[in-house]
């Protein structure tokens, strides 16, 4: 069903009530999209679909596109570089991508219905002092998750070389979470 209405759907923008079209990510190798080998496409919160499913998606009328650049030997998304306190659009879109839960060891809650916490704080007086509002000092975390990281002793960092985030409990115990590639590089 999910497929027909973003494949089947009107031509252009317009959708009934004017309601905003429906966003879908489809990620996807360049050789699959323009038709080198057959891999499948992972459809975000489904699963993997057919190359050729994939193609009609991405070559659909009014089809929006928003490149991902991984990084060609881990999988994981390529940094960006945003200034400000609340995370731009894009920046939301690239952590939504990388992690795909809220960090916090188990939680399995999907990264779009977390809020985005600073890994180290933002410094509000002098942004230029740390705290900075990029990828790799950003991470989704459930509410319930988010909340425990500020009101209790629970401390975490995140290794920008390799993606990890490795959460400290009060206790002293550490508890590692891998990043999970967007691309399966073979």
């Amino acid at each position: 069903a999910l497929y027909d209405l973003v494949v089947n759907r009107p031509a252009g923008d317009a959708t009934p009530g004017g309601r905003s079209a429906a966003v879908v990510q489809v990620t996807v190798s360049m050789d699959t999209l323009i038709g080198v080998d057959e891999e499948p496409g992972q459809l975000k919160g489904y699963g993997p679909i057919s190359a050729g499913q994939v193609r009609e998606v991405a070559f659909a009328p009014g089809t929006i596109w928003r490149r991902l650049i991984t990084h060609p030997k881990t999988g994981l998304l390529v940094k960006t570089d945003p200034t400000t306190y609340k995370p731009t659009a894009e920046t939301q879109r690239h952590v939504t991508a990388r992690d795909t839960t809220c960090t916090f060891p188990s939680c399995q809650m999907p990264a779009h219905r977390c809020d985005l916490d600073h890994i180290q704080p933002f410094n509000h007086q002098d942004p230029q002092a740390g705290g900075a509002t990029e990828p790799d000092n950003l991470m989704p975390l459930c509410r319930r998750h988010h909340l425990l990281k500020h009101r209790t002793a629970w401390q975490v960092q995140r290794n920008p070389d390799t993606g990890e985030v490795t959460w400290t409990a009060p206790t002293g115990h550490a508890y590692t979470n891998p990043p999970q590639p967007l691309a399966h590089i073979t």
